[in-house]
C-alpha cells in the first residue's frame, strides 16, 4: 500500500511537471523524449540487480500493455487537438471500473463489497469535482474527442492489468526496459509519420524547454511507474488506479490554489473530503 501511496504523489508531481514542460514542447516529443531519457535509467537497475531475463511467458502480457500504453497515448495526444479537452478530462475518472472489471476477467481478482463502494463513491466524486456534470448534461458536445478519450480510459485500465500479469515472470526493471524502450520505438515511429513526412521537420525533435526540467520530470516520472508496478504486484489493480486517480486530483487542486491562486468553491472541497474519506477507507478496507 506504501508503493501505492508513493506512486499517487509522484504522479500528481509528474502530471503538474507535464503541465509546465507542454506548454514549449509538443506532447509527442515530449512523449518521445521521457520514454528514451528514463529507458537507460531501468536498464542500469537491471544491470545492478543481476541482469534477469523473463520467463517464457512474460512476453504476451508483456507486449499487450506495450501496445495498449502506446495507444493511449496516442490517443491522448489526439484528444488534445480536439479543443475540448477540459470537458473530456472527467472521462480519465473511469480508469480504475475498467481496471476492476479487466482484472475480474483475465486474472480472476474480485474486490469485495467494502473495496467496490469506496471506488464508486471515489469515481463519482472525480467525475463531479472535475466538472463531469457538464458532459452528463450535454454529451453531444464533448465532440469526437470523447471517443479517444474513452479509449485512453480504458487502454489505462486494461495496461495496468497486463503490467500485473507481465511482472509475474519478469523482474521490474526488465519490464521498464521493454515498456520505456518500445514506448519509445513507436512514438519515433510516429514523429516520423505525424510531422517528419507531411511537415519536413527535423529527423529527431530538439529538446526546446530547460534541461533541468526534462531531469526532474524523468526522475518524478520513474518513481511513479515504479512504484505502481510495485503496488499492483501485491494489489489489485483497480484499488492502485484508484487511489492513484484519488490522490491526483487532490494533488491537482492543491497545486493550483499554491502555485496557479486558483480558487476552490465549498462544493469542491466536499467532493475533495469526500474522495480523502474514501480514499482512507480503501486503503483499510
Amino acid at each position: 500500500m506504501l508503493f501505492s501511496l508513493i506512486s499517487a504523489v509522484a504522479w500528481s508531481l509528474f502530471d503538474l511537471a507535464r503541465k509546465h514542460l507542454t506548454a514549449s514542447v509538443p506532447p509527442l516529443v515530449l512523449s518521445l523524449w521521457l520514454a528514451g531519457c528514463v529507458a537507460p535509467v531501468y536498464f542500469i537497475a537491471w544491470l545492478v540487480y543481476g541482469a534477469h531475463w523473463p520467463q517464457a511467458g512474460y512476453w504476451l502480457p508483456g507486449s499487450v500493455s506495450l501496445v495498449v500504453a502506446a495507444i493511449a497515448s496516442f490517443s491522448f495526444i489526439k484528444s488534445l487537438a480536439s479543443g475540448s479537452i477540459a470537458r473530456l478530462i472527467p472521462v480519465l475518472s473511469l480508469t480504475p471500473v475498467f481496471a476492476s472489471l479487466f482484472s475480474w476477467f483475465l486474472l480472476d481478482e474480485i474486490i469485495n463489497a467494502s473495496q467496490a463502494f469506496a471506488i464508486v463513491i471515489i469515481v463519482v466524486s472525480i467525475f463531479l469535482l472535475q466538472g463531469g456534470w457538464k458532459l452528463l448534461r450535454d454529451p453531444a458536445h464533448a465532440g469526437p474527442g470523447f471517443g479517444l478519450m474513452l479509449l485512453v480510459s480504458v487502454c489505462w485500465g486494461v495496461g495496468a492489468v497486463f503490467d500485473k500479469w507481465a511482472l509475474q515472470s519478469a523482474p521490474l526493471s526488465f519490464h521498464g526496459i521493454y515498456q520505456s524502450g518500445g514506448t519509445a520505438v513507436l512514438t519515433y515511429i510516429a514523429y516520423l509519420v505525424l510531422e517528419v513526412r507531411p511537415h519536413k521537420v527535423s529527423l529527431f525533435p530538439r529538446f526546446t524547454a530547460p534541461l533541468h526540467l526534462l531531469l526532474m520530470a524523468v526522475a518524478v516520472f520513474a518513481v511513479a511507474v515504479s512504484c505502481q508496478w510495485g503496488a499492483i504486484t501485491h494489489i489489485h489493480p483497480g484499488i492502485v488506479e484508484t487511489i492513484k486517480r484519488g490522490i491526483g486530483i487532490l494533488g491537482a487542486a492543491l497545486w493550483g490554489v499554491w502555485l496557479f491562486k486558483e480558487s476552490i468553491s465549498r462544493w469542491q472541497l466536499a467532493l475533495m473530503a469526500v474522495i480523502v474519506a474514501a480514499t482512507a477507507w480503501l486503503t483499510l478496507a
